[in-house]
């Protein structure tokens, strides 16, 4: 069941409520939520009947909900130094693809006062511990978040075989690379309320 899809209840009333307009996350993508439904709030957004699909008070929620918990798979269940290395979001999947463009367009326009490092035309690194680096890829249409590591550090994990071996805590580097997503995911949130309501 998707997100918005779960009953809501009051005192009065012991069943669902009959309006459910809003069935799926209209920003994040799932198994749940099928691409077509995506398609409709895309559609309803260029061509502003928003506001017949969610109210402020449902588009708010919604954009709520982005936040690097519910886009990026988590680090502390991988079991060995080798996942780590392989950590790879492609963006499109878990988020929908006007939020990806407005993040690209943001780190393209102000990477330098958001806090992260250009290193060529579309990538993006901000530290987040020692000898590791979050990377955000933002080629249209293969936008993606990826680990860098430190030569050094890169040989110990992939010779940790298992996560207690790891010579980072995945902890640590999970809660400092959601940290600085949703610095990100802020400006964003606040971008698309604008060109939804603005």
């Amino acid at each position: 069941m998707c997100h918005l899809c779960r009953p809501t209840y009051s005192e009065d009333r012991s069943r669902p409520a009959e309006d459910q307009s809003s069935c799926c996350e209209p920003f994040l993508h799932s198994d749940d939520c099928p691409a077509i439904e995506h398609i409709g709030y895309l559609m309803a957004q260029q061509s502003g009947e928003w506001s017949e699909l969610l109210s402020q008070e449902q588009t708010a929620l919604a954009l709520s909900r982005v936040t690097a918990a519910n886009i990026l798979p988590p680090l502390t269940v991988l079991p060995s130094g080798s996942d780590l290395l392989a950590y790879c979001v492609n963006l499109r999947d878990h988020v929908d693809g006007s939020l990806v463009r407005e993040l690209a367009m943001m780190l393209n326009a102000d990477w330098r006062d958001l806090g992260w490092e250009r290193v060529n035309n579309s990538t993006y690194l901000c530290v987040i511990g020692a000898g590791v680096a979050g990377c955000i890829d933002t080629t249209p249409n293969h936008e993606r978040l990826y680990l860098r590591y430190a030569s050094s550090l890169e040989s110990e994990l992939y010779l940790a075989g298992r996560a207690v071996d790891l010579p980072r805590s995945r902890l640590f580097l999970q809660t400092a690379l959601y940290e600085r997503i949703d610095t990100l995911l802020i400006e964003v949130r606040a971008r698309v309320w604008h060109w939804i309501y603005g």
